[in-house]
């Protein structure tokens, strides 16, 4: 593929009430202003924690910032914006000085968190039979009388219905949004299904029968199938490495127990969660897909950091 690192961009967007801040470096007169940032991504439920480094803010700027702003972090060797992950402020250091520079540390989490989704949430409205009574008032006595009433149940799903309708009816009766769903296989229920528990657990523990995985892209849940051959894909060879791969053995029951190639190069904005690689070097060939990785620079040397499982 040979990625080529000329005209560095970087940004760090957040909105506030007051507007917009931007802290924008491609390294020219004017907008040299660089800053360090470490964008994980990984192949688990679980929504990452992102790091902004900022140095030398000035007063004004530095207040800007507030916990749950939205904001994002993007980069691209070119003008334009590439975003390597989005979310809500989530923790602000205290400024660190070292009498040289100040230092301010800002931590935002991708996306919405839904693993706080309250089960009562999968609960629906049910009118139900019941007696009642009421008082007449001719000589004070209480009757007896067939009624309605109102009671909230958990949500059932009918027989036959297909893992993928029941995902997403979940997810909508939950307010969960799920911006892709491509599942390895789609069975269907033997019998009821009552939707009982967090929903979020119970949609990960649904997942294990359709051979497919949750996971966060670039602040956005998705389900999909890891070992689908429909994916982007990006060669690298040796020009592209920044150094050798190496191997880390897996001994979990995850990806059939396979262990990990570790690689790294120059930043590849696209490069996330279940893209697939086809490695073309001479230490390492074959088709992979991403696990898990990290993009990150010190201001100066960006590079991408990936775990690979072969496919």
């Amino acid at each position: 593929m040979t990625i080529v690192t000329k005209d560095p961009h970087a940004w760090f967007v957040t909105e506030g009430e007051d507007g917009t801040q931007t802290i924008y470096n491609n390294e020219t007169l004017g907008h040299d202003y660089p800053f360090a940032f470490q964008v994980n991504f990984s192949d688990t439920p679980t929504p990452q924690t992102n790091t902004v480094t900022l140095y030398n803010l000035s007063k004004e700027h530095k207040d800007f910032y507030h916990r749950k702003q939205h904001c994002y972090v993007a980069f691209n060797w070119g003008k334009e914006k590439k975003i390597l992950a989005e979310g809500y402020i989530s923790k602000i250091d205290m400024e660190q000085h070292d009498g040289v520079t100040d230092t301010q540390v800002i931590s935002f989490t991708e996306g919405n968190d839904y693993s706080n989704v309250k089960a009562r949430k999968l609960k629906v409205n049910k009118t139900k039979k019941v007696n009642k009574y009421k008082t007449q008032k001719v000589k004070e006595r209480r009757v007896k009388y067939r009624g309605t009433k109102t009671v909230q149940v958990n949500k059932t799903f009918r027989k036959g219905t297909t893992y993928k309708k029941l995902i997403q009816g979940i997810a909508a009766q939950s307010g969960i949004k799920i911006s892709k769903l491509d599942l390895a296989k789609n069975p269907t229920l033997k019998k009821n299904f009552t939707a009982k528990g967090k929903p979020l657990t119970l949609i990960n523990n649904l997942l294990k029968k359709t051979g497919s995985k949750m996971t966060y892209v670039k602040g956005k849940l998705e389900i999909v199938n890891p070992k689908g051959m429909k994916r982007t894909w990006f060669e690298i060879d040796d020009k592209d490495l920044i150094q050798p791969p190496s191997y880390n053995e897996d001994n979990s029951d995850d990806d059939d127990g396979k262990g990990t190639w570790e690689i790294t190069v120059p930043l590849v904005p696209e490069i996330t969660v279940n893209v697939g690689v086809l490695m073309n070097s001479k230490y390492l060939k074959g088709r992979f897909y991403v696990k898990a990785g990290q993009h990150s620079s010190d201001g100066e040397n960006p590079h991408t950091q990936c775990s690979l499982v072969s496919m």
